[in-house]
């Protein structure tokens, strides 16, 4: 059954980040799919991916990173949304993750705000949520 404020697939290999997220997107209405690892994600996303309108990833994870995951997830289903996420100082926003249609970079740490500013972005353009999200995390359509 879907959520009216959408499902997020959470993917974070830091127990103690993705545990924080979970409960920063619960609070905003979302109900999340947690995953700690990119396999763990691609695993959760091909048993349930008709419910799930972003995926939020981290993008240093053990075995399989965030842009690794995003081209995986995108041959299951083109048209699903991602922020990816780092912490890393390392990590080249422009050499390092190709950001194009559908995928958004939120740099480590973020606020409550920065969270639902990024994801307005991905919903405010999606057809698949509309007027049944709830208003009061003014996440809409635009």
């Amino acid at each position: 059954m879907r959520n009216p404020a959408g499902t997020i697939l959470l993917a974070d290999d830091d127990d103690s980040v993705r545990w924080l997220t979970s409960q920063i997107l619960k609070k905003l209405g979302f109900a999340v799919i947690g995953a700690a690892s990119g396999w763990e994600a691609l695993q959760a996303f091909k048993e349930r991916s008709e419910e799930i309108e972003v995926v939020l990833s981290d993008v240093v994870m053990p075995g399989l990173f965030g842009p690794q995951l995003v081209r995986k997830l995108q041959e299951i289903r083109p048209e699903v949304k991602f922020v990816l996420m780092s912490g890393n100082p390392l990590v080249s926003i422009e050499t390092d993750i190709p950001l194009e249609q559908g995928i958004n970079f939120l740099q480590k740490p973020f606020s409550t705000e920065d969270l639902k500013e990024t994801l307005e972005l991905h919903f405010r353009d999606s057809d698949e949520c509309n007027s049944e999200i709830t208003p009061a995390i003014a996440i809409t359509k635009m």
